[in-house]
């Protein structure tokens, strides 16, 4: 019997705790190959490139340029333009290569959604992490269960966007990658906007609040089916507002 394809998303504001999210559910369960724009951003910032086969990939210089012919890709490299950023990579057997390193969000960015669409089409597992302040992660979603991927959604979020701000910082101070204010601020709704739909979309999915302490698993939902795991009193304000009132 073939081994079934699995898509699981680890989806959440800026600074809520997705990395820490997914080591946890990489000790219990098969994640697939993990396509981490973060940890791409600081490959080829360090070494010029990222090798395809790392992903179970062989591609070509044609397939990167069909890519760039796509609607959402076109949006992302305007984006990065309007930004002052360059997007200029390329394929050479069967690794991407930006030799000036000179990398940014926005690259690897696409250069994780171009993995992410292969890994798709040819069948493979993968993992993910995602801010889900885009309508292109559901698509994605959607797009996995049409090609008959069992998909997951692990979700942490944060009480209030300004500790999502606060938690940038300290890791910031850490090394870690930072993330304007005001981009932290509006992605924090948006991505909520999108949260009830995924949840919708994916066979089985998994939310947690970080605000405290420890992270807790304050509900799952299996098939549409909600299951609260927490004393109506522990549930966070962004649990009530975007999964309780709206299924009511």
């Amino acid at each position: 019997m073939p081994k079934a394809k699995r898509l699981r998303v680890f989806a959440g504001p800026n600074g809520s705790g997705k990395s820490t999210l997914f080591e946890d559910i990489n000790q219990q369960f098969d994640t697939g190959y993990f396509v981490n724009s973060d940890a791409i951003e600081k490959e080829i910032s360090s070494t010029g490139f990222v090798n395809l086969e790392n992903f179970g990939l062989s591609l070509t210089e044609k397939d990167l340029h069909s890519f760039f012919r796509k609607p959402n890709t076109q949006s992302l490299l305007e984006k990065s333009a309007a930004e002052g950023h360059k997007i200029d990579i390329r394929i050479k057997e069967n690794v991407i290569v930006d030799r000036s390193r000179d990398t940014h969000s926005y690259e690897a960015s696409l250069i994780t959604s171009f993995i992410r669409k292969h890994l798709l089409e040819k069948g493979i597992s993968y993992s993910f992490e995602t801010v889900m302040s885009h309508i292109s992660k559901l698509d994605e979603i959607q797009n996995a269960k049409d090609l008959g991927y069992k998909t997951y959604l692990y979700f942490i979020c944060l009480d209030d966007s300004q500790l999502n701000i606060s938690r940038v910082q300290n890791r910031v101070e850490k090394g870690g990658h930072a993330v304007p204010k005001d981009k932290i601020i509006t992605r924090y709704t948006r991505t909520l906007e999108n949260l009830l739909p995924a949840v919708l979309l994916v066979q089985k999915a998994y939310l947690f609040d970080n605000s405290g302490q420890t992270m807790l698993l304050v509900a799952e939902v299996k098939d549409g089916q909600l299951t609260i795991l927490v004393e109506e009193e522990k549930l966070p304000n962004w649990f009530i507002e975007y999964i309780v009132n709206k299924v009511k």
